[in-house]
């Protein structure tokens, strides 16, 4: 192998990254006027939508989260909103101060900031209060204009059952959760497989590398998780953890990645990526100076660009020697030394470290993790065109629980996490590259 992982994280910048960013400025007029209604502050706003599980840059326009939320919630609206519900503002404020979403100091126009959130919320409570029955589940199956055969049969294709549920609430959700997947048949298969590059054979050949196969699936979306997750690498080899893996996801989540000053620099990273992919050599040793401080200029633009840091270290027997990406490049020989990579946190938070052993410099782990990223570029191109599955509902049996309302890009994160490792990966095999001579 040569230079298979330059390209891989070319391509995966590329298929991952959204190709334009149209999210609500901060100074627009109308969002101004938005917030003059509500009464409240552009940082108000944004905590608000966090803690629905929203940020202000999923939305285009102002229009767009008026259709969402709905106006401002008034004492005028929340009167028309009660006598539609059949409530009192008492009953209300008791459904919400038992289910830990307000105190009894609070009014509910402080705690409710727009009328369409305040509605969901009345109409999730009103249906999770209703027991299943013969009576609740006919006006159900009216309601959603199927048969209780059907519902059962929807239920069993996924494994599950009417007794598993308890309240019309739950049902809801997951029939409606059920209802928006797209069933998988031989159509909906060769489709799915024409959008992804990939024939059956190779799929199965996937799946059944997995201990996985077709059968085990019931809808295209279903497939396509577990496709996207057979496809990102296995980095067991080099120590990552589950939590090590969750701070750089929670890292790359924290990050604006829809400001258009981010997707240019991502662009302009994606090209030189490019170019030095292009550069023709097996080892270290065949590239000039101009071209060695380029990769090393590639690699902290990447880094900074995400806030991150990384720290090099050869150790050996507890003894641990700071190592400066320079010399790494132009290093003749490890000695005997292992490699360990720390990744910070501009902010100083660890968030991530692996070593690379003397045995691993002469394995073929780094081929590996090559082909696994150019993998991750076929996974984030199958989360480009195939509509990922929403959340699948919770069984609500706590007060206060909250259902997610959005699916988090867990796989583009988390891809992007691992094409950094895996460019220190690719500095390392410079280093084998350059031992070997």
């Amino acid at each position: 192998m040569k230079n298979i992982v330059p390209f891989a994280l070319a391509a995966s910048i590329a298929t991952v990254w959204p190709a334009s960013a149209f999210a609500i400025e901060r100074n627009d007029p109308a969002l101004e006027q938005y917030l003059n209604e509500a009464g409240i502050t552009v940082e108000e706003l944004e905590n608000y939508l966090d803690y629905e599980g929203y940020s202000l840059d999923e939305f285009d326009s102002v229009d767009e989260m008026r259709r969402e939320f709905g106006e401002p919630l008034t004492e005028e609206n929340l009167a028309q909103l009660l006598a539609k519900h059949g409530l009192t503002e008492q009953q209300l404020r008791q459904m919400l101060i038992d289910n830990g979403e307000m105190e009894e100091s609070q009014a509910i126009t402080d705690v409710f900031l727009f009328y369409n959130d305040l509605e969901e919320y009345i109409e999730l409570f009103k249906d999770y209060s209703v027991p299943i029955t013969d009576e609740t589940l006919a006006a159900f199956l009216n309601e959603r204009g199927m048969t209780k055969e059907e519902l059962i049969a929807l239920l069993d294709r996924h494994g599950e059952s009417l007794a598993d549920y308890h309240s019309i609430g739950e049902l809801k959700d997951i029939v409606d959760y059920y209802r928006n997947l797209t069933p998988l048949t031989e159509e909906t298969l060769n489709k799915f497989l024409q959008e992804i590059g990939m024939t059956k054979t190779q799929l199965e050949k996937l799946l059944s590398k997995n201990d996985d196969s077709l059968d085990n699936y019931a809808t295209v979306e279903e497939l396509s998780e577990s496709v996207i997750d057979y496809l990102l690498p296995d980095l067991d080899e080099l120590g990552l953890t589950d939590a090590e893996l969750e701070k750089l996801y929670n890292h790359f989540e924290s990050l604006n990645m829809e400001d258009p000053q981010f997707a240019e620099k991502m662009e302009e990273i994606g090209q030189r990526l490019e170019a030095i992919g292009a550069y023709d050599f097996t080892s270290v040793t065949e590239l000039s100076p101009t071209q060695i401080a380029e990769i090393a200029n590639v690699w902290t633009d990447l880094l900074s660009t995400f806030q991150l840091e990384a720290k090099f270290y050869l150790t050996k027997g507890g003894e641990k020697k700071p190592l400066s990406l320079s010399t790494l490049l132009t290093m003749e020989s490890a000695n005997g030394y292992d490699l360990l990579v720390e990744i910070y946190s501009t902010e100083g938070e660890l968030l991530a470290d692996f070593v690379v052993t003397e045995e691993m410099f002469a394995s073929d782990i780094f081929d590996e993790i090559g082909k696994d990223l150019q993998q991750s570029g076929q996974a984030a191109k199958i989360e480009k065109v195939v509509k990922p599955a929403p959340p699948k509902p919770l069984k609500r049996t706590e007060a206060g629980a909250k259902l997610p309302k959005t699916a988090s890009p867990y796989a583009a994160y988390m891809l992007f996490g691992l094409t950094l490792i895996g460019v220190g990966a690719f500095l390392v095999r410079f280093r084998q590259g350059a031992e070997a001579k």
